[in-house]
């Protein structure tokens, strides 16, 4: 995975499709290991969002980050004024049901740590059906 220091990323704001190319982009690359649905990111472990807002400087350049509380082990992720699944939301311009489908264990069958590749195709053939309608 290349590593971009945040300067180096050109500024421009993403239309939500475009964001989820790049997440699925991320997951290809990502260590089986280190996709979790069980919290939004700690301890190298995190959702989809969770790591791209904590490690990729695309996502940070593009507004996505994590707020965090007092203690520093409890984080969600923020855009503009939004904040945890309407942040993702909002971000990626996707419905509550496109969401769960696409960045919740619900659209994997209850899976809690599905395989990062397997997160990257669906969101893939989501947007080619979104494409093609």
């Amino acid at each position: 995975m290349e590593s971009k220091k945040f300067g180096d990323i050109a500024r421009y704001d993403a239309s939500g499709r475009e964001r989820l190319g790049e997440l699925a982009t991320f997951l290809e690359e990502m260590p089986a290991d280190r996709l979790t649905f069980t919290r939004w990111y700690g301890e190298g472990k995190g959702c989809a969002v969770g790591l791209a807002a904590a490690l990729n400087p695309w996502f940070q350049a593009q507004g996505l980050r994590l707020a965090h509380d007092h203690t520093g082990k409890i984080c969600w992720p923020v855009y503009g004024d939004q904040s945890d699944r309407a942040a993702v939301a909002e971000f990626f311009k996707l419905s509550q049901p496109e969401l769960r489908a696409l960045l919740d264990p619900e659209g994997y069958d209850g899976l809690l740590d599905p395989h990062p590749k397997s997160v990257a195709k669906k969101i893939r053939e989501f947007l080619a059906e979104a494409v093609a309608a």
